[in-house]
């Protein structure tokens, strides 16, 4: 229900400068691994700081994170890196879960699509919006049966 809010309502960014590391820490923290799952966090010392709201993004990221976590049900491996390009710092989410076929990634951003037993399919179309929101965009690789990569592009403080 949360999210149905979320993408019903006309929201703004409450933005201000946010470090990315601590954003990262927090999400993990609060979405933690199951156990047959390990996490590599790849983040450099001299990470920007973002210019973002620092809820929405946080919602964002665990999102990503808990999709990655459920395609990977046998467990595998969460790689979670960051660096800062030019005016902004790119986020990327990889597991090696089952990955998403072609037909599954034309639709995964749509409201309401899910390939998910639990779950309406709101948690991409929300973060998409919540991304959006925040003048940064939200990208998808995945190869069916290997894996996916989400990456997240949010603008830094210079660029505010």
């Amino acid at each position: 229900m949360t999210d149905l809010l979320s993408l019903s309502r006309n929201r703004t960014a409450d933005r201000d400068r946010v470090e990315a590391s601590q954003l990262i820490a927090e999400v993990v923290d609060r979405y933690p691994a199951p156990e047959n799952v390990i996490v590599t966090i790849n983040l450099p010392a001299d990470l920007s700081t973002l210019f973002v709201d620092g809820q929405q993004i946080r919602q964002v990221l665990g999102n990503l994170v808990t999709n990655a976590y459920q395609a990977m049900p046998e467990g595998g491996q969460l790689f979670i890196t960051a660096q800062s390009e030019a005016d902004q710092v790119k986020f990327s989410i990889t597991d090696t879960g089952s990955g998403m076929s072609n037909e599954t990634l034309q639709k995964i951003f749509e409201p309401l699509y899910t390939t998910k037993t639990k779950g309406v399919g709101l948690g991409l179309a929300v973060s998409r919006n919540l991304t959006a929101i925040n003048d940064g965009h939200l990208e998808v690789e995945s190869i069916e049966g290997q894996g996916s990569t989400f990456t997240l592009y949010v603008p830094t403080s210079s660029s505010g």
